[in-house]
Order: C-alpha cells, then structure tokens, then sequence
C-alpha cells in the first residue's frame, strides 16, 4: 500500500510549488486593471485549498496551513460577496411574497451594491504580504525533501480518509446542525483535493456531494448575513420562509447524497 501511495505522490513537492506559483500568478493579477478581481479571488482561494490540503498529506506544519488560510481569509470578502448575491438570486424572487416585497427589494440592492464594491482591487500592500506567506511555505517545501514528503504520505492519506468519513456519518436534519454540513464539507473538500493531486479521479457521486454542501453553506452564510443587517425572521418573516424551505431542501438533498456517495467516499 505504502509502495501504490509513494508512486502516485512521486514529484509530490514540484506540484506543490506549481500551486504556489499559480496563486502568486493570480496575486500579481489582482493588480492588473484588465483583470476581473472575483475570478482571480475565485482561482487563489480554490488553489488555496489544493494547497492546503496537499501540505496536510505530506505532513507540513501548522504554520505552512496557517500561511494560506491566512491569504484566503484576507480575500474572503469579494468572495463572500458575490456568493451572497448569487445564492439570494437561487430563491428565484421574481415570485415575490407580497408582505416582504420592500424586504426583497432592499436586501437586492444591498447585495447587488456589495457585489459590485468587491470588484474593486485590493491595495498593493495588501497582495504583497499575501505574496510573503506564499513565500514563506514555498521555502518551508525547499526544505524538506521529496523522500520525507514521500514518507509522510500514506499516513497524511488515512487521516483524510477518517476525518472524511467521520464527518459525513454526522451528517443530519437535526435544527443548528450547520457545524456537522460545514465541518462535512471542508474534509471532503480537502479528500477530493488530495486525489487530485495524487492523479486520482475523484467519484462523481463524492463530487456532487460537495457541490450541495458547498451550497449549503453559502445559504447558511447568506442567512448569518440576513440576520446581521436586521432581516430577521421576525422582521421579515416570508423572506425566511422562502429560504427555510431552501436550506431543509438542500440538506434532505445533502443526507441523500451522502448515502449514495458511500460507495466512492473513503471509509
């Protein structure tokens, strides 16, 4: 087993440091005025997320992981924006209830004006010390070498198998259980990124898991969102009933999902 992981991880650490290049490509295009800021956003923060879950298979500290959660925390807000907006729109508001009307038509515009306001380029100073912490686990990688990677993979493999298949038994209907959908979707996420980098091909049915609980979490977001800036259940209370009625959807969907992944996901 050892043998099968160490050969599909062989050049594990020069694709590492292509995942660094191709954010610090990204990083620099943030500052290109022929650039749109959200796909650049989309595409560091994705990479992002290879890389972090490819620095866990191969046994990196924590101060590598913390180095590129703390990129994609500092873009977080064009990201979160323009996610906002697009699962407000998924509630399809072109059949408005009637007692929320003004409800829905300020929440559109606010979201709108704050999609439109994470267009805007982040300063130079601000990319250049997100470019620092790039730097900092590219030469934390030149420091270890492609055996001790190699050697730490088989073990960084099974942890990723156990965190993901604890999470997904968790998963449930139960009222507040956003923690379990949320906790579920950052290990398969982080499951399907090491495949990748492994040369695997990920289970279409483990795919579209994700996809639900990527969207699931986005309507949880939207809703802390909501709540924050006074449209709250009690103010608005058709608004929510649209968005309940959503958000039960999709995890009725997600606990489907799940049992019909079980065969592709890692147990």
């Amino acid at each position: 087993m050892h043998e099968i992981v160490a050969a599909m991880g062989s050049g594990i650490r020069e694709r590492l440091v292509g995942l660094c290049d191709a954010i610090d490509t990204r990083l620099f295009g943030l500052l290109d005025s022929k650039r749109r800021v959200a796909d650049d956003v989309h595409e560091i923060r994705k990479f992002g997320k290879a890389l972090r879950g490819g620095l866990v298979l191969v046994g990196m500290p924590g101060t590598s992981l913390r180095a590129v959660t703390a990129v994609g925390r500092l873009l977080s807000a064009p990201r979160d924006a323009v996610s906002y907006l697009k699962t407000w729109h998924r509630l399809g508001w072109q059949e408005r209830p009637e007692g929320d009307d003004a409800a829905v038509r300020a929440v559109t515009a606010m979201l709108e004006k704050l999609a439109h306001s994470a267009g805007r380029r982040p300063p130079p100073e601000a990319v250049a010390w997100a470019v620092g912490r790039i730097a900092e686990v590219r030469a934390a990688l030149a420091g270890q070498s492609e055996e001790a990677l190699l050697e730490h993979l088989p073990q960084g493999l099974c942890r990723l198998q156990q965190r993901v298949a604890k999470r997904l038994l968790k998963l449930g209907m139960q009222p507040r259980q956003h923690p379990a959908f949320h906790q579920a979707r950052k290990a398969l996420k982080a499951w399907l990124g090491a495949q990748a980098l492994l040369g695997q091909l990920a289970d279409d049915a483990c795919v579209h898991l994700a996809d639900l609980l990527g969207d699931e979490n986005d309507l949880s977001a939207l809703e802390a969102w909501l709540n924050a800036r006074g449209f709250s259940q009690e103010m608005a209370p058709l608004l929510w009933q649209r968005v309940s009625e959503l958000h039960h959807t999709l995890r009725l969907d997600g606990v489907a999902a799940r049992d019909a992944a079980a065969q592709g996901a890692p147990r």
